[in-house]
């Protein structure tokens, strides 16, 4: 009888070890065993492990596939070419620094239908070639959710990225293209840096510190994107572009920011049909000369325009709703110029307590009487009748701007209460 359960015993046994031997290493063992070309389907199931995927292959999730690892190297690793990712969600939960869900190098790869839930980065690409990007989520937390490194002629697309250092982000890589994402919760929605000739066409970014940032950039296209409601922090900007050049910031829509775009530094950009709407500042100048700005409509914000050591930038019939309007020609511009006068941004430059004058008559008053030089005024000698773009008929400027202005005096407030010197 003895015999009989332990012969038993070690027939269940011998059936079972396969299966445990095949549930921790199954993945990585069926890439091996596929031959180029191959598409594997993996069952729906919990896999613990990391793979390699080295050549080209399909890996293809049939209903509820995760893969999750907590170790320090990358959950999955694509190398060579044409490799295809799909249907699968990445659980990364490594609290090792920089570590990473996706690593990608080579080129031709196709990663889609993916769900990325992530303690540090999302998807690396490090040297990657025409890659393509797409219809994924990724969360994020102390890592970027997309990280771009000497990586070009990639597409990223239809993106949802939340919850990420930077959305996207982007450095020595050129020629990409990142259309129709959504990026929010981030520090940056997208950030770009000594990259060139970029196409940034259709996103979404949304209750970020600052919606984008471009800085060593030349080239880029921002085509028809939304920065909207990024103006929790002091520094909030919807757009901000330092150091660039050549670059066509072409109708977008930038809405509820605290600055709308803040340009300082750069040098021959093109801003056309741009709708600025309910910023506190509509669009802010620092050093920034030769740049164009036409057919865009600034409506509803607290302060239109502010410009600080900046010149030879053309301002050619853009919508202002704040200015005096007279049209004596029928051709749908005002015979008044707009100007904006730096006096109140070159003041607070040196004091930043005097923000809590903000629109004071009394400050109005000296800035009248004491008139900045005319090189640096801000000025639009044909402003036009009609806003450009459409824009709603009510905005929400009176709730939202005046919440945004109170929240920048008490900012103020504070700073000059605890930053003053104890006598």
């Amino acid at each position: 009888m003895k015999i009989y359960k332990m012969a038993l015993f070690f027939l269940v046994l011998s059936f079972c070890l396969p299966s445990i031997s095949e549930a921790s290493g199954s993945l990585q063992a069926r890439v091996d065993r596929a031959s180029a070309g191959a598409t594997i389907e993996i069952e729906e199931g919990v896999y613990e492990e990391s793979i390699v995927l080295s050549k080209p292959i399909t890996l293809k999730g049939k209903g509820e596939v995760v893969i999750r690892s907590c170790v320090e190297q990358p959950i999955i690793t694509i190398e060579g070419k044409h490799v295809s990712l799909q249907n699968i969600k990445v659980e990364q939960c490594s609290d090792v620094n920089k570590s990473t869900a996706i690593s990608v190098m080579g080129s031709s790869h196709n990663l889609q239908n993916l769900y990325i839930d992530t303690t540090q980065f999302g998807i690396k690409l490090d040297g990657a070639q025409n890659v393509m990007i797409q219809n994924s989520e990724i969360n994020g937390r102390d890592g970027n959710g997309i990280d771009l490194w000497e990586s070009n002629h990639n597409t990223i697309r239809n993106m949802k990225i939340s919850g990420a250092v930077d959305g996207i982000y982007l450095e020595q890589s050129h020629d990409n293209s990142l259309t129709g994402n959504y990026l929010s919760r981030s520090r940056y929605g997208m950030h770009l840096m000594y990259s060139n000739n970029n196409l940034l066409k259709e996103n979404v970014s949304k209750g970020n510190m600052t919606g984008t940032m471009l800085m060593e950039a030349k080239g880029t296209s921002v085509l028809h994107n939304e920065f909207s409601d990024n103006k929790d922090n002091v520094n909030a900007q919807g757009l901000l572009m330092y150091y660039v050049t050549g670059t066509e910031i072409i109708g977008n829509q930038m809405t509820e920011n605290r600055v709308g775009i803040y340009m300082e530094n750069s040098q021959k950009n093109l801003l056309k049909s741009n709708k600025l709407t309910d910023n506190f500042i509509g669009i802010q100048f620092n050093k920034a000369n030769e740049n164009k700005l036409t057919l865009n409509t600034f409506v509803g914000n607290v302060n239109e325009a502010q410009a600080i050591e900046s010149s030879k930038n053309g301002f050619i019939q853009n919508y202002w709703d704040a200015s005096a309007k007279v049209d004596t020609t029928g051709k749908g511009t005002s015979a008044i110029a707009f100007t904006a006068d730096p006096y109140f941004l070159t003041l607070t430059k040196d004091v930043p307590e005097y923000q809590l004058f903000f629109q004071a008559p009394g400050l109005d008053l000296l800035q009248k009487m004491l008139k900045s030089p005319e090189s640096q005024l801000l000025k639009d000698p044909r402003p036009l009748m009609q806003p450009s773009v459409d824009v709603e008929k009510e905005t929400s400027s009176s709730p939202v701007l005046w919440t945004i202005s109170a929240i920048m005096v008490c900012l103020s407030l504070l700073s000059f209460i605890f930053g003053r010197k104890r006598i």
